[in-house]
């Protein structure tokens, strides 16, 4: 398969799985089928009680949009992964009107970049435990497409990224993980197994940068969680329902990067890495389901190179992308 192809394929899934489950997030696997009939298969504007309200069905949220812009940033520096980058993509987004979604901990160190005045309540705590949320690996992506295969570049260059709004080992345990997991999709031989492997090596080198460099934090270990995950998921292949309903029970969807990124795992093996059976999986299990979509669908469509003109032209015309062309930019600058 050629690489552009795995490229926007991995561009496609993540914001398919973010457009899908913007309307589901926060409600159960059995509130989402009492709200809308049965389980949501398609793009459908979010209902007012839950953060997208207000946004068009087939728009993407604070995940894919913060996505995408990072890939921008990348590609106008030509590949290349540095501080400046990191924060000129944050800075760029917050122009955007998905803004609005972001997360207390992206708005403030957005806020403290652009020179405002930060209040924190909470100032008092050396450990806030809150802060390992999946804020660093919902965008992250872009940064296993730019990798051109390389796993130890992508993990390195996550830890960049995410060190303005996530440096702690939660966060960036996380975000390298999923970062792996799509550096290594891109490889020829890749599969599920190989996915997951490079997706513990990112857990354990991200948790353990962030102890040394940066912030500790009182958190389930994602590494043993992305384990676990695969477990169950290897467990339930042929059950979705039975594989999703034991990962909501145990490892849970929550907005901790202990729980997303894991749950995005054990549903990469229980789908065998189908995308588009994956992503569904993640719109309707619960909790923050956009978020557990757009990871799923970044690496099972980067696995797949996966492609649906539908999902395609419903992406780029409601939010005003040209995926297509995404990936062939972040292809020249990667040399893939």
């Amino acid at each position: 398969m050629i690489i552009e192809n795995k490229i926007l394929g991995g561009l496609l899934g993540a914001a398919v799985g973010d457009a899908m489950g913007s309307a589901t997030e926060t409600r159960s696997t059995k509130q989402i089928i009492a709200k809308f009939g049965g389980p949501v298969t398609d793009f459908i504007a979010p209902p007012d009680d839950v953060f997208a309200r207000g946004f068009k069905a087939g728009s993407v949220t604070d995940d894919f949009s913060l996505a995408f812009c990072t890939a921008q940033a990348i590609v106008e520096n030509k590949g290349i992964v540095d501080d400046d980058v990191a924060k000129q993509a944050l800075i760029k987004w917050s122009y955007t009107d998905f803004y609005k979604l972001a997360g207390p901990t992206t708005v403030a160190a957005v806020d403290k970049m652009l020179g405002k005045e930060v209040p924190n309540f909470y100032n008092f705590l050396s450990y806030d435990c809150a802060k390992g949320s999946d804020g660093g690996a919902m965008k992250i992506s872009p940064v296993g497409l730019l990798s051109g295969g390389d796993v130890d570049k992508a993990i390195k260059d996550a830890i960049t990224i995410c060190k303005p709004t996530h440096f702690n080992s939660t966060a960036l345990a996380g975000a390298s993980a999923v970062a792996a997991a799509v550096s290594e999709a891109l490889n020829k031989n890749a599969n599920v197994d190989s996915i997951i492997e490079a997706g513990l090596k990112g857990a354990k080198e991200g948790n353990e940068y962030a102890i040394k460099y940066g912030k500790e934090l009182s958190n389930p270990s994602v590494y043993k969680r992305i384990k676990l995950a695969a477990l169950i998921g290897e467990k339930y292949q042929g059950d979705i329902n039975g594989a999703m309903q034991e990962l909501e029970d145990i490892i849970g969807s929550g907005l901790s990067a202990c729980e997303t990124v894991p749950c995005a795992f054990g549903l990469l093996k229980a789908c065998e890495g189908k995308t588009k059976e994956a992503i569904i999986a993640a719109v309707n299990i619960g909790n923050d389901t956009d978020t557990v979509a757009t990871i799923v669908g970044a690496i099972c469509g980067t696995l797949e190179g996966f492609y649906d003109e539908y999902y395609l032209n419903t992406i780029n015309s409601v939010n005003g992308y040209d995926l297509k062309q995404l990936a062939l930019d972040i292809k020249a600058v990667t040399n893939g």
